[in-house]
């Protein structure tokens, strides 16, 4: 028999960072568990979606026998959802029956055989290196947005992490686009490269945001495993290699456009209804001091056309984008103005935030797209 004595929030909190990545599973029912197994004063829950796993310590108040159980998620999660901050008393009994008493309450359970449960796939040969939570949340959340889809390539429905003995770069590209995070402030001493499933690290990403400190990364050619305070995951890595992104960067981008991103990003929404639904196409008409974008759908004969002011430096250009990867690289930027790279009306268009203090900045990002062709009769 197992017995033990915990906070309801402290165990709700943990039970709901790693049920995030259990899904149905009608073939192998057994992953809709968590299992739970008491190790002296901690309770190491552990849930599993068969290509990623996650792990978390709790520490209990008390606790009495040894042993482990997989125990519904959904019902225990849901549980311990409606409970005030209360001690919970957990007793399980050596049949797998389970009897949770908190709060003038009593509820049972079932639980299944810990033989059944998938076992924590282990870390051979594995490299490390760490970086700030922050950083790593950072790369994530600006990147995951321009991962392609894993029909035809899966490795472009992961980011690629490329280490370097003092940095850390990650890319995601769908083939129209890209996004290059780079992290100047992890000191490595590696040279290596892996491609990320996209979504563990959106998992990932929602638990550690509101932790601090570092993530200790640990990867060898099959595998890769985040630890942070009590949280593990550890996730298979896509298999393939990934495309040459440094050299679809252009290098000869003369002309630059300095605009307000907030403002940009208003006029993209406000005419982004009026562009074809197919191409998303939105005319860039840039002189001296004034960007005009426009958007029109022939089929509907709907047009619509705004100015605003830039800072520009180079022969007036008209260039056709995507207003909805205008729309995603300016939402997921965070510096009051950014900065366009342009070449010609067919070249690739780079995009930077503008930084008060570039050489100090930790992190770099560049953010690419492919023109779309302009209509020849506008």
């Amino acid at each position: 028999m197992m017995k033990f004595i915990v906070s309801s929030q402290l165990l709700f909190k943990n039970l709901q960072n790693i049920s995030g990545i259990i899904v149905t599973n009608k073939s192998v029912p057994i992953v809709e568990n968590i299992l739970f197994t008491m190790e002296g004063m901690d309770l190491l829950l552990t849930a599993t979606d068969l290509e990623t796993t996650m792990t978390a310590r709790v520490a209990l108040s008390q606790a009495e026998g040894s042993g482990s159980l997989a125990i519904p998620a959904k019902l225990v999660v849901e549980t311990l959802k409606t409970l005030p901050d209360v001690p919970v008393v957990f007793t399980i009994s050596d049949e797998g029956n389970v009897e949770i008493v908190a709060d003038n309450a009593r509820y049972s359970l079932v639980g299944f055989s810990a033989e059944q449960f998938p076992k924590v796939p282990e870390m051979n040969d594995a490299k490390t290196f760490s970086m700030p939570v922050q950083h790593l949340c950072n790369a994530i959340g600006k990147t995951n947005f321009a991962t392609g889809t894993t029909d035809v390539r899966p490795v472009m429905g992961g980011i690629f992490c490329q280490i370097e003995p003092e940095r850390v770069i990650f890319v995601a590209t769908d083939g129209h686009r890209m996004v290059k995070y780079e992290n100047k402030c992890s000191d490595t001493g590696l040279t290596e490269s892996m491609i990320l499933p996209k979504k563990p690290l959106l998992q990932l990403k929602n638990v550690l945001q509101s932790m601090e400190g570092d993530v200790r990364i640990d990867f060898n050619a099959s595998q890769v495993a985040f630890t942070m305070q009590s949280l593990t995951m550890v996730s298979k890595l896509i298999e393939g290699r990934y495309p040459n992104y440094a050299s679809v960067i252009p290098k000869n981008n003369t002309n630059s456009m300095r605009v307000d991103r907030l403002t940009m990003l208003q006029k993209l929404r406000n005419i982004a209804m009026y562009s074809n639904q197919a191409t998303h196409q939105v005319r860039l008409s840039i002189t001296e001091k004034e960007l005009t974008l426009s958007a029109e759908d022939h089929a509907l004969a709907s047009k619509a056309v705004v100015s605003m002011p830039c800072q520009y430096e180079g022969e007036d250009m008209n260039i056709g984008f995507s207003s909805k990867f205008l729309q995603e690289f300016l939402s997921n930027l965070d510096t009051p103005e950014v900065l366009f790279s342009l070449s010609h009306a067919t070249g690739p268009g780079l995009l930077f935030p503008v930084c008060e203090n570039p050489e100090e900045a930790s992190e770099d990002i560049l953010m690419l797209a492919m023109p779309v062709m302009l209509n020849t009769d506008n």
